[in-house]
């Protein structure tokens, strides 16, 4: 008798479970590196976000002894409190693998959409319950093969440099078409003037969300930029259209980027706290941060917590039809 597809999936997911659960021993605690490790492994993971007291989305990358990144594994992650000399088990979870193809728009091929490579991240939700030492056990499968589990110790912050969620939403007065050029304030290619007409001051007195893009299309370094304006900002503009309010800010001084290539921060990234890009916020009817996304993001990650705020506000969550 030939099963379901989704019966099927089901089975390989438990399976798959079963052998990682197996792997993980659920004996004895691991034992944590005093030292990160860099360079000499055969996977090196790395977290690419700041940690902070509190319910995070952490985002790692796991890359190979060359260097490559790794983006064909199946992981699985358990975290432990390491602080007092102790190491206590506190959660596990499967990572969610958010792939993405980097991009840039090439302002010198008159605004072509250029596309670097493919890279991606491994997400897992986690919750903190104090700062210092934390440790997280990666064990990974590629194909049919199973790796040797990596412990990998990380430090967790008070609270981060950005704006944390819960925290009222600076009301920043950045430029809009009202006062500069498009192109002094929007590197996209097209321009996205829509996404300019009015201040994170102004926007937080409609009664509306907001969901507020750092993003620098052309001059992006992780070349995440570009897919986060195209493939998250674009399309829940379009399909929450009139109930939320979407906002691009340029994160640096673009006269200075395109003349002497330095990163000068614009007053609302400093009042954001913000240390790197792309940086996606989503903020709730009432001015605070409901949702903060950094660098690789899916779509549907900053549409849920969007659903969420419309629909504190009593609004309907559900999209319009394209």
């Amino acid at each position: 008798m030939t099963r379901p597809l989704a019966h099927v999936a089901a089975l390989a997911t438990v399976a798959f479970a079963v052998l990682l659960l197996a792997s993980c021993g659920g004996g004895s605690a691991p034992k944590f590196p005093r030292v990160v490790q860099l360079g000499g492994c055969q996977i090196c993971p790395s977290i690419n976000n700041t940690l902070a007291v509190g319910d995070n989305r952490v985002s790692m990358t796991l890359a190979d002894a060359d260097g490559a990144h790794i983006l064909d594994a199946q992981v699985h992650l358990r975290y432990y409190n390491l602080n007092d000399g102790k190491t206590r088990f506190r959660s596990e979870m499967d990572a969610r693998f958010i792939p993405v193809q980097l991009a840039y728009v090439d302002e010198l091929a008159g605004g072509e959409r250029s596309i670097t490579g493919d890279d991606g991240v491994y997400v897992s939700l986690v919750n903190f319950d104090q700062p210092g030492d934390w440790g997280v056990e990666i064990a990974v499968r590629r194909g049919d093969r199973t790796e040797k589990r990596i412990p990998f110790r990380f430090n967790v912050l008070e609270r981060t440099p950005e704006v944390a969620v819960g925290d009222p939403a600076p009301p920043s007065v950045q430029p809009t078409t009202a006062t500069d050029p498009i192109e002094e304030i929007d590197s996209s290619s097209p321009p996205r003037p829509q996404m300019h007409d009015i201040t994170v001051a102004d926007a937080l007195k409609t009664g509306k969300p907001l969901v507020i893009a750092f993003a620098t299309p052309a001059f992006c370094r992780s070349r995440t930029c570009a897919p986060v304006m195209d493939t998250v900002m674009d399309p829940l503009a379009r399909d929450y259209a009139g109930r939320a309010i979407f906002i691009h800010i340029e994160p640096y001084v673009l006269r200075d980027l395109r003349t002497a290539n330095i990163q000068n921060p614009v007053p609302a990234t400093r009042e954001w706290g913000i240390r790197s890009e792309p940086w996606v916020f989503v903020v709730g009817a009432d001015g605070r941060v409901a949702g903060k996304f950094e660098g690789i993001m899916a779509r549907d990650e900053v549409q849920s917590v969007l659903d969420l705020a419309l629909a504190n506000t009593g609004a309907s969550a559900t999209p319009t039809a394209p």
